[in-house]
This record gives structure tokens, C-alpha cells and sequence, in this order.
């Protein structure tokens, strides 16, 4: 056991607690977990010496350097038995807080950041799928990601492909992330419905929580305040708004049968101009979409002057044509014979104007949003006085 202590502290002369001093990022939590190097406990440092090893063999510099960031979680001494020796888990503690490694509560979103940064491979076997939103160069990279594997009995690295990965899998990966994160995941790693198929309610004034489980208990998010049951909660669908391939801004549609949402410039007012001009977002009709949840299914309805377009993508993600959205113009209200709708499905795309497009998302417990599709108007103005104008 002294030996294997002293290899492992032969290790500290690779790690940099600066992710820019660095040559390498390494995804420490799950590189220490990983049973597939080797081990049969659930986490070992001898994982990360191995890796260290198979980083020097590959580069042929013996004095390679790495930025290493854990999740707080396994740092924490409730998990202790679960390494080999009793002494490598006060030895992470102590790189902790001689600033070897970096510890966080989710690391994922700064290993990340990093990589994008500062352009530093990434160490993993993680594909994160939920960070793709946030991080779409992500998608199919080849360059900046090395994955560690065992064969014939040493590790080795080995450059990965990240693959493309479907819009409606990266939102419910991402949402899987996040509910991770507020411990809403049971032991079996499936959604918490005991909670989240309920409404809540924060004291806090103009609150709309986020609930969270911290002690047992269900709290707000956001102030850590215990929260009210408010009863069940209607399911949503999420709605994505993408301005030249970026989301920037997100709906949710109660499903509430029946009930027609208007989705138009007002919902993108708050993009900001950096991303959304002005002149563009006025090429976009205040009532664009009418929106009818119907037996489970979302139907939508052209009401604009822009005309929209839609298209679904294929497995892979590859687009097929663009057709028009089947269109009605006059009173948003409607009139007596009901006209012709387009079902809008997961894994369709609507081009409200050229480069902003409605995705569906494939959040299935979209979070509580102040900034709802807005409820049908009472009428629209006869002379089309505040619809589209592009000057």
C-alpha cells in the first residue's frame, strides 16, 4: 500500500491547478470511476495514475501536464470505502486544497468551457450529450476529446469521435443533467414524478420554482426555501427558438386540451439585439403561430404574413424538404368551419423567418417559466395595424 501511495504522489508533478497552464483536461470523477480500466472497486486513483501513464506514452513528453476537475461528490467522505486503500481518498482532499485539482459541484460545464477556451483536449469517456446545447461544436468533433481504454492489460488513449447526437436527445440528456443536479433522480437514476408532477409554490414573491430535494425535503432552487405542494401539475411541452442554429430563448405549451397559444414577436422580444436585430425581428408577425394541443399530439397553424415553412429531420439529423405551413389569414379567433392543421412533431423544425426556427424540445419536466406562450388575444386588429413590418 506505502508503494502504491508513492506512485500516486509521483503523479503531482503532472497536475495543474490552472486549466490554462495545462496541456491536457482531465474528467477526473469519471476517470476515477471508471471500472473498465481496471479495479474492481467502484473508484480508484490508480485510474488516473494508469491514464497519466498512457498520456506520456502517447505524447513522448514525460513531464505532460493535465487540469484535473472532479464533481464534488467524490471528494466526499461519506464514499471513502469505496476506494482500494483507505489513504487515496484524504489524498484527493489534499490536492483539493493544495489547488492540484479543481473540485465542483458539477465539473462538466467548466471542463467544458476550458476546452472551448482555451482549445485543450478533453480526457474522458463522457459523450455529454446534455451540454450540446450549450457547447455545439461538441457535435462530431474529432480532435479534442481522448478516450481511456484498456487493452491487453494496460490503458491506453485513443482520439474519439463525438458523433452527431438528435436536438430531441441532447435537450433530454440536458434536463437529465439538470435533474441530477437538484438531486431529482431516484436510485435508479429515473425522474423523481413524486415531484415532479406536482406544482409548487415559493414564498418568495414573483417566485416560479425550481424545485429541488436538499435533506429529504423539497426546496426552491433558487433560495433554498421550503416549498408548497400547489397540486398536480398539467403536463408541458417545451418549445425552442434558434436564431441562426443557436437556442436563445424557450416557450412552454401547457397541454391543455384544445387551448390555442399565440407564439409571435413578443415571445423573441426578449432575445437580445445582439443576436436578434430589430429590423429581423420585426419581419415576425406579433401573432406568427396559432398553437392547439390536441389528444396529445401539437397542431399548428400559420397566421403571419412572412409565410412559414417546415421540414422534419431525419434520424441522423439530416433535413428533409422544406414545405409551407398550411396557412389562414383574418381573426386569429377563427370562423365557423375549422380550417386545415399540421401536426407538429419531435423531430420537426418551423422557419418563422429566415434563420429563427421552433424546435420542439425533448425536455419531458420543462421547468416552471414567469415568460409563457402567451393566451389567445381577444381580436386582431381588423386593418392589420402591429403585424409584420420590415422597415
Amino acid at each position: 500500500m506505502a508503494d502504491d501511495l508513492a506512485a500516486l504522489r509521483r503523479t503531482e508533478r503532472h497536475l495543474r491547478g490552472e486549466a490554462g497552464r495545462a496541456d491536457y483536461l482531465v474528467d477526473l470523477s469519471n476517470v476515477v470511476r471508471d471500472t473498465a480500466l481496471g479495479g474492481s472497486t467502484p473508484r480508484s486513483l490508480d485510474r488516473l495514475r494508469q491514464v497519466l501513464r498512457a498520456l506520456r506514452e502517447l505524447t513522448g513528453d514525460r513531464e505532460v501536464t493535465v487540469h484535473a476537475i472532479a464533481d464534488e461528490s467524490l471528494l466526499n467522505p461519506r464514499y471513502d470505502h469505496e476506494f482500494p486503500d483507505p489513504a487515496q481518498a484524504p489524498l484527493l482532499r489534499e490536492w483539493r486544497d493544495r489547488g492540484l485539482i479543481a473540485a465542483l459541484g458539477t465539473a462538466d460545464p467548466d471542463l467544458l468551457d476550458h476546452a472551448q477556451v482555451f482549445g485543450t483536449p478533453v480526457i474522458s469517456s463522457d459523450l455529454f450529450k446534455g451540454h450540446r446545447g450549450a457547447h455545439p461544436w461538441i457535435q462530431g468533433d474529432r480532435e479534442h476529446f481522448l478516450g481511456p481504454e484498456r487493452s491487453g492489460g494496460r490503458v491506453r488513449l485513443a482520439t474519439r469521435d463525438m458523433r452527431h447526437f438528435a436536438d430531441q436527445v441532447v435537450s433530454r440528456e440536458g434536463e437529465r443533467d439538470a435533474l441530477r443536479a437538484r438531486n431529482l433522480l431516484d436510485f435508479r437514476g429515473r425522474p423523481r414524478s413524486d415531484v415532479l408532477e406536482r406544482s409548487w409554490h415559493c414564498p418568495r414573491p414573483a417566485c416560479h420554482p425550481g424545485p429541488a430535494i436538499r435533506g429529504g425535503k423539497v426546496v426552491c432552487r433558487s433560495h433554498g426555501t421550503l416549498l408548497t405542494d400547489a397540486g398536480p401539475r398539467r403536463p408541458r411541452v417545451q418549445l425552442k427558438i434558434l436564431v441562426d442554429g443557436v437556442c436563445r430563448a424557450w416557450e412552454n405549451v401547457t397541454e391543455h386540451e384544445g387551448r390555442e397559444f399565440v407564439l409571435g414577436r413578443g415571445n423573441l422580444g426578449r432575445i437580445e439585439q445582439c443576436h436578434l436585430t430589430e429590423h429581423r425581428l420585426l419581419t415576425i408577425s406579433r401573432h406568427h403561430l396559432l398553437i392547439v394541443p390536441r389528444r396529445g399530439v401539437l397542431e399548428v397553424l400559420d397566421t403571419s404574413r412572412a409565410r412559414s415553412r417546415v421540414r422534419t429531420l431525419r434520424p441522423g439529423g439530416e433535413p428533409g424538404p422544406w414545405k409551407a405551413l398550411p396557412h389562414r389569414t383574418g381573426d386569429i379567433a377563427g370562423g365557423t368551419s375549422r380550417p386545415r392543421w399540421r401536426a407538429f412533431g419531435p423531430d420537426d423544425e418551423i422557419e418563422l423567418v429566415a434563420g429563427v426556427v421552433l424546435r420542439r424540445s425533448g425536455q419531458r419536466w420543462p421547468g416552471e417559466r414567469p415568460e409563457g406562450v402567451r393566451a389567445r388575444p381577444s381580436r386582431r386588429p381588423g386593418d392589420g395595424g402591429g403585424l409584420t413590418r420590415t422597415g
